[in-house]
Order: structure tokens, then sequence, then C-alpha cells
């Protein structure tokens, strides 16, 4: 058992934008949700003060994670520094519990180096940060991520597993998860479909659920899991059965 968050994105970024983040935020609480992840691709006007934007996270009594929109790595494997920053910046203001950011292109070669620039640029934070198996070859590689806590060793950076990233990368699951799985304090949640070749984020299946459950054991019980797939922001009701499910993963 574990609380369930769910990302503004899961809502379409059209309507997003239109609504504003706030504005999927009563949807998320009346599902049964316990937290938001706000997603920085998808920052407007509609979001600015972002002091106003968790004035309405806080009245809603959601937990806030914040996604970063720029992966920690380059594709030369250099870190984006400034980027990061920003990151960290906006999700103090949001009053976030931690940041989510993907890997990016670090190559294996470069993982001695990279620990140590991220380790420099970090001396002076205390927001936690989640590094997380995205879609690109080296950032959604296990054994890259395995490497780079090795060589971190800190217990500020954790990391985000992505249940269906592995499809875009050609990465195995279990795995990920066995690997990572000492280092995981939030979990991204979404089943994954092809289309003409092509994968794409569906809600989960049977089988999908039940084979998550099976490596649920690599994690700690009560991590955080987020519902990464479309969801219908008409239907709280079918959003609160999916928030029902991901509840009862362990």
């Amino acid at each position: 058992m574990g609380p369930v968050m769910i990302c503004t994105s899961a809502f379409g970024a059209d309507l997003v934008r239109q609504l504003g983040q706030a504005g999927v935020l009563e949807h998320i609480r009346d599902a049964g949700a316990q937290g938001v992840e706000i997603r920085e691709e998808l920052l407007s006007d509609r979001d600015m003060p972002l002091s106003q934007l968790r004035e309405a996270i806080e009245q809603v009594s959601l937990t806030c994670i914040y996604s970063a929109a720029t992966a920690l790595f380059d594709e030369r494997s250099r870190l984006n520094t400034a980027e990061m920053h920003q990151a960290l910046a906006r999700a103090d203001e949001l009053g976030a519990q931690w940041v989510k950011v993907g890997l990016g292109q670090l190559c294996a070669e470069c993982i001695d180096d990279g620990a140590a620039a991220l380790k420099a640029a970090l001396a002076d934070q205390t927001m936690p940060i989640l590094i997380e198996n995205d879609q690109t070859s080296c950032g959604g590689d296990p054994l890259i991520h395995a490497a780079l806590h090795r060589a971190l060793g800190s217990s500020l950076i954790g990391t985000t597993l992505d249940l269906g990233n592995g499809y875009w990368t050609d990465h195995d699951l279990s795995q990920a998860a066995s690997r990572l799985g000492a280092q995981v304090r939030y979990v991204h949640c979404k089943g994954v479909t092809h289309v003409e070749g092509h994968p794409g984020a569906c809600p989960p299946n049977d089988a999908a659920r039940a084979h998550w459950s099976a490596l649920w054991h690599h994690f700690p019980t009560e991590v955080p899991r987020a519902i990464e797939f479309p969801l219908d922001h008409d239907d709280v009701s079918a959003t609160a059965r999916h928030v029902e499910q991901l509840t009862s993963l362990a």
C-alpha cells in the first residue's frame, strides 16, 4: 500500500495548458489521490506566479512533486547545470517534496565525471532529487543508473523508476527493478501499447498490474506511485478506480 500521485500531463497537454495545472487539482483530490506531479514543460502564464499555484495545491491538501523538463545530462554527457538549478528553485517555490528529473545522455565512460559534477552542483542543496530512467538510450539503461548511484553515494539522490519507459529504450523492467530497487523512491506507472510499431502510454491492464506486483518486493512497500497514462478529466470515477488499483500494489 502506498500513496498515489497523478501527473498533470495525464490529462493531456492541450487541456492542461488551457486550464492551467491548478485546473486539474480538484479532480486529482476527488479521485482519492494524495499528490500531484507538476510538469515543468506544461507551465504557462496560467500557472504564474508559482506561489499562487502552491496555494492552490495546499488548498486541496495534495503533496507536490516537481518534474523537471530538461534531463540532467546533455548529448555530450555534460551536466545541464543552469536548467537543474532552475528546476530546483521552482520546486522550492512550489513547496515540492522532491524533484524528478530524467538522467539524459550520460555515457558509461563519463559516469565518474558526471557524478563529480552533479555532487559539486548540489553541494548547497537540500531538495531531494529522484533520477528517472527516461526514454534515451543511456538514460534508460539500469546499469548506468546503478553505476551512477554507486559513484554518488548520496542519500539525497534516489531513483524514479518508470515502469513503461523500457519499451522505448529496449531495457528489461525486471532487470531495472532488481538493480535499482534499493534506490527507488518513486514509481511512474503506465501501460504501453504499440501503434504502427511505436510505443505509447495507455492505462495498464490486468497483466501489466500483475507483472508490477510481482516486482514490487524490490521497492520500499509504501513507495509513492504515480499515474502517467491518459485520464479523462470529465470522468472522476474512472480515475478513482485507477487510484484504487495502484494503491494496492505491494
